[in-house]
This record gives C-alpha cells, sequence and structure tokens, in this order.
C-alpha cells in the first residue's frame, strides 16, 4: 500500500495541473479483453496413459514402416568395390582389374572413395574465398593459411585448403577391353545445378591474368588446380561430414553391366595418402528410390520405432495391471499454504 501511495502520488506531480494545466492526468487502466487477461483459448490436452500408449504406437508403426522400406531400397543396389591405394602404391600410372559379380542396370555411377580424411575439419570447411570463386581473382581475404593464399609471391587461383588439397587422381575404364565412349562415361551433370549455374563463376580473360604474373595455378603440391567451373572441383567442394566418404566421378549412362564382365581402371595416381594414413578405394554402384545403399539409416528407423513400441506396451501394461484414476486427490496432500504435494498412496 506504501508503494502504490509514492507511485500515484509520482504520477499527481508528474501530471499535476501546475506543470500543464490545460492537461487531463491520464489514468493507468488494463484492457478487459480476452487476449491481455491471457483467457484466449487454447487446446490443452489431457496425457492420459492411453493417450500416450496412442502416441508412441504411431510413432512406432510409422518409423518400424520407413526402416522396412529404406533397408528394402538399399538391398536393391549393387555395388563393386576395391582398394587401390595400394596395388598403385610407388607407380604414378596402374592398372587396376575387377569382375563384375552381379548384373548392374544402367546408369551404373563411378564414385573415388576416401578413408581417414577429415573434411569436417573447421580450419579447412573455413578456408575458402566465395568472392574468388565468383569471378573476383583478387579477394583472397578469407583464406587465411597463408601456403594456400600464396606461392612464390604470387596469388593462388582459387585459393584455400580445400581448393589445394583437390583430388586429382585421373580414371580411364575399360569394359571389357574396349574404352567406354563419352556417352557412357559422362562428367557433365555430377555437380549440383546451384553449383553450376550460382555458386561458381570463372574469371573472364583468365589465361591473360594468369599469364599476367601476379596469379597462379600451382598448388602447394605443385599440381595444376582446377578452374572453379571444373564439375570435378565443385564435386570436390561439397565437403563430407565423415572421414570416410565417397564422391562421385563419372556416370555410366547407357552401358549395362552384366555378371561376369570385365572392368580395367587405369589410375593416373597424383593423390598421395601416406601422410595420413588413409587409403583410396574405386566404387561402382547403382541407386534407387532413396539414392545409394544407407543400411544405417534404415537401422535408425528401426530402432527407433521398436524403443517408441516398447514404450508403449510398457505404457499399456502399466494400464492393465496397475490402473489409477485420473485426477485422484487422495494421492495428494495439502501443506496449508495453498501448494499441494503429491504423497504415496493410503489405503
Amino acid at each position: 500500500r506504501i508503494m502504490a501511495s509514492v507511485r500515484d502520488q509520482n504520477d499527481e506531480d508528474l501530471f499535476s495541473a501546475e506543470d500543464d494545466p490545460g492537461r487531463v492526468r491520464r489514468k493507468r487502466q488494463i484492457a478487459k479483453n480476452s487476449f491481455f487477461q491471457q483467457k484466449l483459448w487454447a487446446w490443452r490436452p489431457i496425457q492420459t496413459p492411453m493417450c500416450i500408449f496412442t502416441i508412441f504406437m504411431i510413432f512406432a508403426v510409422a518409423f518400424i514402416s520407413i526402416g522396412i522400406a529404406v533397408l528394402v531400397l538399399s538391398s536393391s543396389t549393387i555395388e563393386l568395390s576395391k582398394r587401390y591405394d595400394d596395388i598403385c602404391d610407388g607407380q604414378r600410372v596402374c592398372k587396376v582389374t575387377m569382375t563384375v559379380d552381379q548384373d548392374m542396370d544402367h546408369p551404373v555411377y563411378f564414385y573415388y572413395k576416401l578413408v581417414n580424411f577429415y573434411q569436417n575439419h573447421r580450419s579447412y570447411v573455413m578456408d575458402y574465398d566465395i568472392h574468388q570463386l565468383q569471378g573476383d581473382i583478387d579477394d583472397t581475404d578469407q583464406c587465411t593459411v597463408d601456403s594456400a593464399r600464396k606461392r612464390d609471391g604470387k596469388t593462388i587461383y582459387p585459393c584455400g585448403l580445400i581448393a589445394n588439397s583437390f583430388f586429382n587422381d585421373i580414371f580411364v575404364l575399360q569394359h571389357n577391353g574396349v574404352n567406354l565412349t563419352e556417352g557412357n562415361w559422362d562428367g557433365s551433370d555430377i555437380s549440383w545445378r546451384s553449383d553450376r549455374e550460382t555458386k561458381f563463376k570463372n574469371v573472364t580473360e583468365i589465361t591473360e591474368i594468369i599469364n599476367g604474373g601476379d596469379f597462379t595455378r600451382t598448388g602447394t603440391r605443385g599440381n595444376l588446380l582446377p578452374l572453379p567451373t571444373d564439375q570435378d572441383f565443385q564435386v570436390w567442394f561439397r565437403v563430407a561430414g565423415l572421414p570416410r566418404f565417397n564422391k562421385l566421378y563419372r556416370k555410366i549412362g547407357n552401358q549395362d553391366l552384366k555378371s561376369g564382365d570385365q572392368l580395367t581402371v587405369f589410375v593416373f595416381n597424383n593423390f598421395d595418402v601416406k601422410g595420413f594414413d588413409g587409403e583410396k578405394h574405386i566404387l561402382l554402384s547403382t541407386v534407387s528410390g532413396i539414392g545409394g545403399r544407407n543400411f544405417f539409416l534404415g537401422a535408425c528407423y528401426l530402432i527407433t520405432g521398436v524403443i517408441c513400441m516398447i514404450y508403449a506396451i510398457g505404457m499399456l501394461l502399466k494400464r492393465i495391471y496397475c490402473p489409477r484414476k485420473l485426477g485422484e486427490m487422495k494421492y495428494y496432500k495439502w501443506t496449508g499454504l495453498g501448494a499441494v504435494t503429491r504423497t504415496e498412496k493410503r489405503d
């Protein structure tokens, strides 16, 4: 009451006639409607045991169904893989042979696979300059590692750790001793459309600029760096979240691979993996409605669905064998101050 009186007195002083004779004192009033009184209608469901049982069962059926569908689709994909870094060890050009053990209908996707390469490291992911990749060749401020930004006093184009670690092994595939034609060994549509059309752009007159002497396309490993519009570069630039990943290299568009067919892959072995104890693999795969083979995703859905079903069954058994009337007041006691606390059931 004392504080209210002081506040009212302050209001009287603030709006007194002596300060402003023509002003009428404004009274504070709270709007009397549902919004300000916090009485708007709202759905407040009562979480009964049967309600919880129904919710868990719905999720269980949904997750288990999706998990089974994902596993079935993943099982329908066919993969053919072979490690080649040990075969090509110490060789500049090597030959890797594989035999198709199951029929693979086109299109068949040719991937290279790296193991123990951490593209998800924060310093690695952040070290590139998007403005340079979009045509502003002088902008290298966001490339923070000096060795990936400058070489012999010249600006590296494109700069950054991602560009300078570009996977530069080259593959040539023969099917039963015959080189695949250009249409069956397609690299024209392997990157994201947004990358091709929006994200990456070449600098105009790049040859004249490079020959001018201020820029170089020689990377930190002494290799020739690709231009930003190179689709192999764009695929590499989509960094992987795990240290074991596949990157699309080519598509075999119109050629079916039959069981027993011989595949010969000539590898130009340029990318060294010994420095980080890595592995290099060749992977050929078909795809399903959810993409490539992914048993982990299906297993996650199944496990989640089974857990939901266990909770639902537990809730149902609790309801059957240990029923309890909803809102039974004998489970509560009054403390005398208007508060309610839960107590054990009394006879």
